[in-house]
């Protein structure tokens, strides 16, 4: 018997440990403990046990844990074939999802501590929304945010408590406190989907529904629990697109269709909302409406002003149609052993996948190549949701990353279609 399995043994009967986390292992195994610190870059996870009187610590890799609750929020680290996909919320009540907020939001993460303050020192920490003269990444907080902290992982921790030592620095400067106070919800949503702390930064910035949050913190009430929370915070007037993906994503499809339509018969953002409805389609799987949309998108004008990101949107739809037209061909158990790769268009470039399979199983995903900057988590959390549902179909493409998570969907139905031939 391993080292590891004489653990979780030993801590399946552990009784009043301090904090009532639980772990569960990949070899099916469910314990209660306490975890000490997880480590997103090295990919660990340390937890700590109470036995005979001795404190037992282990310090797991990621690859050996399937989900971790802290705090009554539930976290997959490594999906599993045939379980429900990270996204999929649990069910709490109104009041029990403004507790969680409360509670978690207010205490900062088990790595804040050591994460690293690290910043050029020549950054004008005043943060001017307006910066003068030419782009540099070394002088900004706008621009070293979006240069240096987004596209690295490595960094994000980082980012995080550099921003909280923003709020320190100009802490007589109301305006820029709010900035910070903002961005610190977006960085727990978008690196680390730590929805309870983003809410929490979010509600201490006075997010309304008119706020550009407002619908991001719609999503984190609903994938914290309440749908309600969500739909009631949604329901007003202030028109942002991205409710669309929202209401897809909750499954709330024929909303979504209805929103897109309206968008395009005032004729306000018509090519993002058609793929958004697109988009929402096919994650029901209502492919032949998602086609309609996509296709709808190709005889839509472009504006000359606007140029480059109604290219974007329908080099997206041309993708999405070429990725449908495959769906039936991309079924794993059509797909022969071996590791089949493919491409497809991202936000700044194709973003390359290799999709191996095993006993008509998808083992992997992953990103070989690509360009893109502001990915976020999609790089992780698509092939997750991926090898999860064993397929393509149903994947919700990352939020704040939606280009590059449907480019991973797309470039993966390609491969597995190209392994079944």
């Amino acid at each position: 018997m391993n080292a590891l399995h004489s653990l979780c043994i030993a801590m399946l009967v552990i009784a009043g440990v301090i904090r009532a986390d639980t772990i569960e292992l990949m070899n099916g195994n469910k314990v209660e403990g306490k975890v000490l610190a997880t480590d997103a870059t090295a990919k660990t996870v340390t937890v700590e046990a109470l036995v005979g009187g001795q404190t037992i610590k282990r310090t797991l890799q990621h690859s050996q844990v399937h989900a971790l609750t802290v705090n009554g929020q539930r976290t997959v680290l490594t999906a599993k074939a045939g379980t429900a996909p990270s996204s999929t919320p649990a069910t709490r009540t109104p009041e029990e999802v403004q507790a969680l907020v409360t509670q978690t939001g207010a205490t900062q993460p088990d790595w804040f501590r050591s994460a690293r303050l690290n910043y050029p020192k020549g950054l004008d920490l005043s943060w001017s929304p307006q910066p003068k003269g030419k782009w540099d990444n070394q002088k900004y907080v706008g621009q070293f945010i979006w240069d240096i902290i987004n596209p690295n992982e490595s960094r994000w921790q980082e980012g995080i408590k550099f921003v909280d030592h923003l709020l320190d620095v100009n802490k007589d400067d109301a305006e820029i406190r709010l900035r910070a106070t903002k961005e610190i919800g977006n960085m727990y949503f978008r690196f680390f989907q730590d929805y309870a702390r983003a809410a929490w930064w979010w509600q201490k910035a006075g997010v309304t529904e008119d706020d550009q949050q407002s619908v991001l913190l719609a999503e984190c009430y609903w994938r914290l629990g309440s749908r309600q929370m969500a739909l009631d915070f949604i329901d007003g007037p202030s028109g942002y697109i991205n409710t669309i993906k929202l209401l897809g994503d909750m499954g709330e499809t024929d909303k979504a269709v209805e929103l897109a339509d309206e968008f395009v018969d005032g004729d306000v953002q018509p090519h993002e909302a058609m793929v958004q409805a697109g988009d929402a389609c096919r994650l029901a799987g209502r492919f032949s409406e998602a086609l309609a949309y996509y296709q709808s998108i190709l005889q839509l004008p472009v504006d000359p002003k606007d140029k480059n990101r109604h290219q974007r949107v329908i080099n997206r739809a041309k993708n999405s149609i070429d990725a449908i037209k495959l769906f039936d061909m991309s079924d794993v158990y059509k797909v022969a052993d071996g590791t089949h790769k493919s491409s497809a268009l991202g936000y700044e470039g194709d973003v390359h996948v290799a999709v191996k399979v095993r006993a008509r199983r998808i083992e992997s995903v992953s990103i070989t190549q690509h360009k893109e900057k502001q990915f976020y988590s999609a790089m992780r959390d698509v092939p997750a949701q991926i090898i999860a549902k064993q397929g393509v179909k149903g994947v919700d493409a990352t939020s704040r990353a939606t280009i590059t998570g449907n480019a991973i969907i797309n470039a993966t139905a390609k491969a597995l279609a190209e392994g079944a031939k």
